[in-house]
This record gives structure tokens, sequence and C-alpha cells, in this order.
């Protein structure tokens, strides 16, 4: 009987210290630092060159050594009173026609760019115009960004244009 509780009390020591491998993040790399000032901090690891992240839904996965903290902020929309835009048709092989209803009596500035975010063109309009058709044959089949902003830069609407 002394065996076994003297077995028993010694395993039971035993599994009470015994804790789980631990990994804590390493690098090895040439070069590295952090730098904290005004609340701001910046951290990096040099020989990373090619770090992404990718998001699907609520699913986000990122490479790399630098792994960002997570924090949850609230994103709140701002619906814009008296601005409102539409594009169409979309996806388009000629003309776009956008069509916008505005409360303010100044200059929308109508701008398109690529997907690698070269300026195509940029055009002024009234706001009292409501409408205009702009003449996409030119351009090569691919996708663009269309942005239509007020001249304060209060009102921004944002569209993806597909050019077959």
């Amino acid at each position: 009987m002394k065996i076994f509780t003297l077995a028993f009390i010694s395993l039971v020591f035993a599994v009470s210290t015994i804790t789980a491998q631990s990994i804590t993040p390493q690098v090895v790399a040439s070069s590295g630092g952090y730098a904290l000032n005004s609340g701001y901090s910046v951290s990096w690891t040099l020989g990373e060159p090619v770090i992404a992240t990718a998001q699907n839904g609520s699913n986000t996965l990122t490479q790399g050594f630098q792994q960002p903290t997570y924090n949850v902020l609230a994103i709140t929309t701002e619906t814009l009173q008296g601005f409102d835009v539409n594009v169409f048709p979309n996806p388009t092989s000629d003309y776009i026609t956008i069509d916008w209803t505005t409360n303010k009596e100044n200059t929308l500035y109508i701008t398109l760019f690529d997907l690698a975010g070269k300026m195509i063109s940029e055009k002024n309009y009234s706001a009292a115009d409501e409408k205009v058709s702009i003449n996409l044959s030119q351009l090569a089949s691919a996708q663009y960004i269309l942005e239509v902003k007020d001249k304060t830069n209060s009102a921004t609407k944002i569209f993806r244009i597909t050019k077959k």
C-alpha cells in the first residue's frame, strides 16, 4: 500500500508540473526594429519582401512574421443626404451614363482610374447637369475605378466599371 500511495503522489506531482510546449514567435533575419512615438508604433523585419493579408467574409489570413494584433473597431457608415449617383450600363462596351441627384449647387469631379491607380481622365461637371455620358470605347477591355465627388470632398461615390 505504501508503494501505491508513493507512486500515486509521485504521479500527481509529475502531472502537475508538466506543461505543454509553448512556441513563441522567432525569426532569423538580417535586421529588424521597433519604434514608438506619440502613441504610434512601428515594427519591421528585413527579409520579408512579399507578405499579404487576405480576407473572405469574417475570416482573415495574414502571411509573414509580423502579425497584427486583433482589434475590433466599430465602423459607422454615414448616409450622404441629398447625394445619389447611378452608373449604367455596367459592364459596358462603349459608353457609360452617370446620373446623379444632389442638393448642392457646386461642381462634381468625375475621375476614371485603372486598377493600378493611374488616372485616365478627369472632368468637371456642374451639379445641375444631373446626367453625362462618357465614351470608354478607346479603352482596353479591363476593370476601371470611377470616382464621383463634390467640390468640397464631403460626398464621394466610387464604382468599379467593367469594360468589355
